[in-house]
């Protein structure tokens, strides 16, 4: 996904609302002075808000920004502040563990798996958040005596179990609700019986924590947090392939890997050339921009290499949402927070893999819906790329309204309204 940008790319958008961007890497963020208006009123004082997640991965940050900036959008004035609970707040050597996960989910994926399906083992999952939760109790008082929030919220599903018992006691009138950023796998972690409120994707994750003893009354459907420029018109396609540098006639195919940049998308790339070269010997019949995101060996590597049909590197990309209005068909692996914002650009996707564990029902969210397909053969995979954008455009079309029908553009609008009046002034 996008972030802090090295080399920034895209047209300026008109912007939907005004929203606070923060695009460093420092998550103990306080901005925006509280101030008081006459609608404000005695009961309705600019709150603090508290967010909670941690660095695995780039979802939950990027979720936790949305949600920031949501929450300045409709509460002028208001504080929020972004914590990386896991690292910053519990004990060593727990506290180690978020730098590890990169490596480990990439290199040893059934070790990942293991230990996910272990701790969605209930008792298993209880018990490792308690010795965790005792080693770091001073650590975790500490911090929500220091900051003294209105609400907390979670973002990630190692956090809950951490500090609600601790909430409750430090300061027991304090709603904690949690924003869950996974679509389909969702772990039982996230589900916390003492959560004043849950936000989840889909009404098939809403029927699953009723399923684990969660009372509907708690669970809200309104889809992921995106970021506000998603919420906004997409741009017209060719203007927006220009800004980007692209022809803005030919098809365009992005190719993505995370936040990191991971998975075999140098073979994808070089593969797929191949096939576009084949279907169009004529000429290029589609163009392919690669989102190397950090990965600066591979946006060089690629960037060194004299193709037969155009490709653009890109590094980390500030305007995720002009770029997926400009390009037609998205190739990269099954992260939540891209499939939903794909969704709301009616992008359809290929998947050429997934994180064992929270990622897997994220493939059957898209393959089921018809709003993509999951190839992690990658000749098999570039040739059914190939004939998308080529004789097979109808199919790609169809492939697009799918994806439109998943897409929930005023996702973070709606959690963040529900959680101001039915949480927070409850």
């Amino acid at each position: 996904m996008d972030g802090a940008a090295k080399d920034r790319h895209g047209a300026p958008s008109p912007s939907c609302r005004t929203a606070a961007r923060h695009a460093g890497g420092d998550f103990r963020v306080t901005d925006a002075p509280a101030r008081h208006t006459d609608a404000d009123g005695p009961a309705h004082h600019p709150p603090h808000v508290l967010i909670l997640m941690s660095r695995t991965g780039g979802g939950h940050i990027a979720s936790a920004r949305a949600l920031e900036a949501e929450l300045h959008a409709q509460r002028p004035g208001c504080r929020v502040t972004i914590v990386d609970l896991l690292t910053d707040h519990v004990a060593f050597p727990f506290s180690r563990m978020p730098a590890t996960y990169d490596s480990v989910v990439n290199r040893t994926p059934r070790l990942w798996h293991a230990m996910w399906r272990l701790t969605a083992i209930a008792p298993v999952g209880r018990s490792s958040a308690a010795i965790v939760r005792r080693l770091s109790q001073s650590r975790i008082e500490a911090l929500l005596r220091g900051e003294q929030p209105d609400l907390v919220i979670s973002v990630h599903p190692l956090v809950n179990h951490l500090v609600i018992p601790v909430l409750e006691r430090v300061a027991p009138r304090t709603p904690f609700v949690t924003v869950v950023t996974d679509l389909g796998g969702i772990h039982p972690l996230w589900l916390h019986p003492r959560n004043a409120a849950v936000y989840l994707p889909t009404e098939r994750a809403v029927e699953l924590a009723v399923s684990r003893g969660l009372p509907r009354r708690r669970l809200h459907a309104h889809g992921l947090p995106v970021r506000a420029d998603f919420a906004c018109a997409a741009a017209a396609r060719r203007d927006t392939r220009a800004a980007f540098g692209l022809d803005p006639e030919l098809p365009a195919i992005l190719v993505m890997g995370g936040g990191g940049g991971i998975g075999p998308i140098e073979a994808i790339v070089s593969r797929m050339v191949a096939a576009l070269a084949t279907a169009s010997p004529g000429g290029p019949a589609a163009q392919i921009v690669v989102v190397c995101a950090s990965n600066v060996r591979l946006k060089a590597q690629l960037a060194a290499e004299a193709w037969a049909v155009p490709v653009t590197t890109l590094g980390y990309v500030d305007r995720m949402s002009d770029l997926m209005g400009a390009c037609d068909l998205l190739v990269t692996k099954a992260g939540p927070g891209t499939i939903a914002e794909a969704s709301i650009r009616g992008l359809p996707m290929i998947l050429y893999g997934f994180i064992p564990g929270q990622e897997a029902a994220n493939v059957d969210h898209v393959v089921d819906a018809g709003a993509g397909l999951f190839e992690p053969d990658v000749a098999a995979l570039a040739a059914k790329a190939a004939r998308l954008v080529t004789e097979g455009r109808d199919d790609l079309a169809a492939m697009a309204g799918r994806a439109a029908s998943l897409g929930r553009a005023d996702a973070t609008r709606a959690i963040v309204a529900s959680i101001l009046t039915e949480v927070l002034e409850a």
